[in-house]
C-alpha cells in the first residue's frame, strides 16, 4: 500500500517524541518509592496482557481481474464493498512499548439479492508501539499480519466462491481506562489480497481465473481488560 511509508513515519516520529518523555530522570532518594508505585500503574508495560473485542465498519476499493480461458476474454472491474465485523484479540507486553499478540476478525460484508451471504475471516500476529502510556489512557499504532479468507454463497444451487489471501491492517488506537478495564476506539487501513480464487462449481475452476484486491479503511469500537505481570 502506499500509504504505509507516510503511517509509519508517523509511527516512529511518536515513538521518539514518547521515548524522550519516558527517558530516566535523577530523582531524590526520597523519591524512589513514589517513581516505582507511578511506573507500575501506567496503562501499559513489560509483562501487561490486554484482551480486547471489537465491533467495527470496514469500507473497501475492490479490483477484480478475471480471465476466461473458454474464450480469451480478460476482464477488470474496479468496486466496492463493506462489511460489518466483529474482532477479537490478546496482546502481551515484550517492553515498556512495544506488545506482541494474536488478532482474529469476523466479516459479515453487505450484499444484494442475488447472495445469500458474503463472509470472511482474518487471523494474524499483532505488533503495536505504545506511544503514549498513562494510567488511563494507551495511545498506539501497529500492524496485524496475517491471513484471510472469503466464502460467498449464492442464492442459486448453493454455488459458492473461496477466497484465501494475505491480509495486512495497519491501526492506530486509543484506550481509554476505568482501573483495569477499558474502552478503545480504532482507525485502520486494511489490505486484503485473493490472488487466486476457486468454486464449487467444476466449471469456473477448469476455465476462470480470478484475482481480488481489497484496499480500504475501517473503524472500531471495543472494550479490553489489562491483566498485568
Amino acid at each position: 500500500m502506499k500509504k504505509y511509508p507516510i503511517y509509519f513515519t508517523i509511527l516512529l516520529a511518536g515513538f521518539s517524541v514518547n521515548s524522550i518523555a519516558q527517558a530516566p530522570q535523577p530523582v531524590a532518594p526520597a523519591q524512589t518509592a513514589t517513581s516505582a508505585q507511578t511506573s507500575s500503574s501506567v496503562s501499559f508495560q513489560t509483562g501487561s496482557l490486554i484482551v480486547t473485542a471489537n465491533f467495527g465498519i470496514d469500507g473497501y476499493a475492490l479490483k477484480q481481474h478475471e480471465v476466461n480461458n473458454y474464450n480469451g476474454q480478460t476482464y477488470d472491474t474496479n468496486t466496492g464493498a463493506a462489511s460489518r465485523n466483529f474482532s477479537i484479540g490478546a496482546e502481551y507486553g515484550v517492553a515498556k512499548w512495544l506488545g506482541l499478540g494474536l488478532q482474529f476478525k469476523f466479516d459479515n460484508y453487505y450484499h444484494d439479492w442475488t447472495l445469500q451471504s458474503a463472509l470472511g475471516v482474518e487471523s494474524g500476529l499483532i505488533v503495536n508501539a505504545h506511544m503514549i502510556r498513562h494510567r488511563h489512557f494507551d495511545l498506539l499504532a501497529g500492524l496485524n499480519i496475517g491471513v484471510s479468507n472469503l466464502t460467498i454463497t449464492s442464492i442459486y444451487n448453493n454455488y459458492q466462491i473461496y477466497g484465501s489471501g494475505s491480509w495486512v491492517d495497519l491501526h492506530f488506537t486509543a484506550r481509554e481506562y476505568i482501573g483495569k478495564f477499558g474502552f478503545s476506539e480504532t482507525l485502520y487501513f486494511p489490505d486484503i489480497n485473493y490472488n487466486n480464487l476457486s468454486s464449487n462449481v467444476p466449471v469456473f475452476n477448469e476455465y476462470i481465473v480470478a484475482s481480488w484486491k481489497a484496499t480500504g479503511v475501517g473503524f472500531n469500537w471495543g472494550i479490553q481488560y489489562h491483566f498485568l505481570k
